[in-house]
């Protein structure tokens, strides 16, 4: 950015702030969601060495929004133009990064591949994808002396919270962030943002609330959503379809000022018995908005990469695909030669194909037809691991005999205002409907992110032993005051 004319949108009707890196309050770069002590270095929202479009370079703040959009538009942006790195397939881009800790390997995966009788390689990539809420981004910020709050979709408020205290360099506790709802998230909302930041900044420039709402086209560049990815899945087999090596080669996309991996190793060394493996993945910058996650990262494009493969080698041998899967099946992790916990795939490709009625399938292409359409039937499968995270509840046994139940994590339409309450009414002995839940208030009881399919476990664990604990409490007083009609009994006799 050469320079920023901002002389017109200052004198606009209503304006109250014009936001610039020239007169943007000095942050602190904060740590990351795996809380990595971030360098000492300032951090500024707003960029003076652009490197993607769409990068947010400036801000005006007015009275009303349709103010704001008006006085925006007469700021003036002076750049110089750079060569870019458009995309994975720039020839600039170059082969990337090696990440060393998505290495994995065992046996002579080249060796057994070279030697295999049958050999099929293939490319699979997937593009950039985005989450677009039906609820965009956006929040409400203010400041009340060096205490912040924000109203704000999150599916992290701990999180969140945490990024705004370590960016504006004030305690945790001084920051409240609330979301009671959310219109959905899908991974997006788990992260402070630079939009935050501005608006959050914002307020505590003017001494007032700022609103500030994250536009329909900003979804595509005012977070990242799922990096771009490219595979290489090689398998080597036997004439009835045994793998013998799988060799994976994968890279994803990264901005070229910040780091994200996409793992796509997580669930092509696990899907499959195989004496020989081996799995290695460099990430390249180009010139985008920093990738996250969306919605099973890692394991949603390693699936895709190996099941197509695993396809393509049943085609060659001239297999079906579900009795592929079934040959190859993994009795045991193949990696650390340990047992499954549980692992009930044969099973549950034996009910789908019974139900599905598999046995009806005609494997040549462009065989099948319902009516006048050509139809295909397939069949893949995937794996996730159970994840878990630490998790807070507060209950509270009222004396009119309701139950209060508090805690910090949040409800994007997977229920989890009912599942507290039945959790609670269940331990307490109470119908749910007496059971009041309250989520979404970093002041509650802390609980970890929204992701990774791991709150419900988490939070019904912590809302059962907070409630019992509680029951506890109540009936050692019942049978301790001597004020009780159950003074003296024995708690084992209380229903």
């Amino acid at each position: 950015v050469r320079s920023i004319d901002t002389a017109a949108a200052e004198s606009a009707p209503g304006v109250l702030l014009v936001l610039t890196p020239d007169n943007a309050l000095r942050l602190n770069t904060a740590t990351d969601w795996l809380g990595t002590p971030p360098p000492d270095i300032p951090y500024c929202p707003l960029a003076g060495d652009i490197t993607f479009s769409g990068q947010h370079v400036a801000a005006v703040v007015a009275e009303s929004f349709e103010q704001a959009v008006a006085a925006a538009a007469l700021v003036k942006v002076a750049y110089d133009e750079t060569p870019a790195i458009v995309d994975l397939d720039d020839p600039k881009a170059g082969d990337g990064i090696p990440i060393d800790t998505m290495t994995k390997e065992w046996g002579d995966a080249q060796a057994a591949f070279a030697a295999a009788p049958v050999r099929i390689c293939a490319a699979y990539n997937t593009p950039r994808e985005y989450q677009a809420p039906m609820e965009p981004h956006g929040l409400i910020a203010h400041w009340q002396d060096y205490q912040l709050t924000v109203w704000e979709p999150s599916q992290w408020l701990d999180g969140m919270a945490r990024t705004y205290a370590e960016w504006f360099g004030v305690p945790f506790e001084n920051v409240r962030l609330v979301s009671p709802f959310i219109g959905g998230g899908f991974g997006s909302k788990a992260f402070a943002y630079g939009y935050g930041a501005v608006a959050a900044m914002a307020a505590k420039m003017l001494g007032r609330p700022v609103k500030l709402a994250v536009t329909r086209p900003q979804t595509f560049t005012a977070y990242g959503g799922r990096a771009a990815t490219r595979q290489t899945v090689a398998l080597g087999a036997d004439a009835e379809g045994r793998i013998r090596s799988i060799v994976h080669r994968g890279i994803n996309e990264t901005s070229v000022d910040g780091m994200w991996v996409e793992p796509l190793g997580s669930v092509t060394s696990i899907m499959y018995a195989t004496p020989n493996f081996s799995s290695r993945q460099n990430v390249v910058r180009v010139n985008t908005v920093v990738p996250g996650a969306l919605r099973a990262p890692g394991e949603n494009p390693s699936a895709f990469g190996i099941e197509s493969a695993v396809d393509e080698l049943a085609y060659e041998v001239g297999i079906d695909p579900l009795e592929i899967r079934l040959r190859n099946y993994a009795e045991q992790d193949p990696e650390a030669k340990k047992q499954w916990s549980t692992r009930q795939l044969r099973e549950a490709f034996a009910a789908g194909a019974e139900a599905f009625g598999w046995s009806k399938r005609s494997p040549e292409p462009r065989s099948m037809r319902d009516g006048n359409q050509l139809i295909g039937w397939g069949v893949a499968a995937g794996t996730y691991p159970v994840r878990r995270a630490y998790g807070e509840a507060m209950v509270r046994i009222l004396a009119d005999g309701s139950v209060e139940v508090e805690s910090s994590s949040i409800d994007m339409g997977q229920g989890t205002y009912t599942i507290l309450a039945q959790t609670a009414a269940e331990v307490v002995g109470v119908p749910a409907e007496d059971v009041v839940v309250k989520l979404g208030d970093s002041r509650y009881a802390r609980a970890g992110v929204t992701g990774g399919s791991r709150l419900a476990g988490v939070m019904t664990g912590a809302v059962h032993k907070a409630a019992t604990a509680a029951l506890d409490q109540l009936v050692g007083l019942a049978i301790s005051d001597p004020n009780s009609p159950f003074h003296a009994l024995q708690a084992n006799t209380l229903v």
